[in-house]
């Protein structure tokens, strides 16, 4: 029920040395998202994009690195996950909009014990003109 981006907000300011010749795109589909998906009763979010394609999305890893990402490719340095860069890339801003999530919740005096259920599932889609599944045990 909720659609998460990067918030890319700013980002040439901060990466001035980068080439940004689709953040245009990246900013009207966001934009087209949130006005549609409340039709459909689903919110939009956004969650800083730091380090999400240089981090192992792996919940007991976690290593951040540089090298982690060569391309289209995610190899983990530390523990040896090997996945498509995006697809680890968007399971970090799920993960990351989790955490978010259940921080609010926890910090929330409505929120009574604390504990919050968060369910984070990325069911497959299609990157760069191919179909990704899930990889059991990620």
């Amino acid at each position: 029920d909720v659609i998460v981006f990067e918030d890319l907000t700013d980002i040439r300011e901060r990466l001035p040395q980068a080439k940004w010749h689709h953040v245009w795109a990246f900013r009207r589909l966001f934009e087209y998202v949130s006005y549609k998906a409340p039709e459909q009763g689903v919110s939009v979010e956004q969650v800083e994009p730091n380090h999400t394609s240089q981090r192992c999305s792996r919940t007991d890893c976690g290593f951040t690195h540089p090298n982690n990402r060569n391309g289209e490719q995610f190899c983990c340095q530390k523990c040896g996950y090997e996945v498509n860069a995006d697809y680890n890339g968007a399971k970090n801003i799920g993960l990351r909009y989790a955490r978010k999530r259940i921080h609010k919740l926890r910090s929330s005096p409505k929120s009574g014990s604390g504990d919050a259920e968060v369910d984070l599932r990325i069911n497959g889609g299609t990157l760069n003109g191919e179909s990704h599944q899930p990889i059991a045990g990620d």
